[in-house]
């Protein structure tokens, strides 16, 4: 009796297992666009309490459909961002301009977080240098 109770739990859960496997869904493909960014780091050196830097970040579109920034978020409110808000087209360029101003003595690390519709849907830049 035992043998065939467990043979009978093998046979359900092996059944389950392959209706498993037919009823998955297909693997994500992304939205088409891809973002590319000329540079990821940006280093402001070293500067005083109360300087203000200006920094542009340029961005590509190697995708096939049009990119979209949803957001540019700044890590701290020493950080202003403003960006490209219409769809940026294949091939094309589009901008992240960050505003810095420096408030406290210290090393600077500050993170943008880029979210779009490209297949790779989160960037972390990175600001970086030192209040003296």
């Amino acid at each position: 009796m035992k043998k065939l109770l467990v043979f009978v739990c093998v046979l359900c859960m092996g059944a389950g297992a392959g209706l498993q496997a037919q009823t998955a869904k297909p693997a994500y493909t992304g939205t088409g666009a891809e973002i590319e960014f000329e540079k990821k780091v940006v280093d402001f050196g070293t500067l005083k309490v109360g300087d203000v830097k200006v920094v542009t970040i340029t961005y590509k579109n190697i995708g096939k459909k049009p990119l979209i920034l949803d957001d540019v978020i700044s890590s701290c409110d020493c950080t202003e961002v403003e960006w490209s808000k219409a769809p940026v087209m294949p091939g094309k360029t589009g901008t992240i301009k960050a505003t810095y101003t420096a408030k406290n003595v210290g090393l600077i690390s500050k993170r943008l977080t880029v979210l779009s519709n490209a297949n790779t849907d989160r960037v972390i830049l990175q600001l970086k240098g030192e209040v003296k």
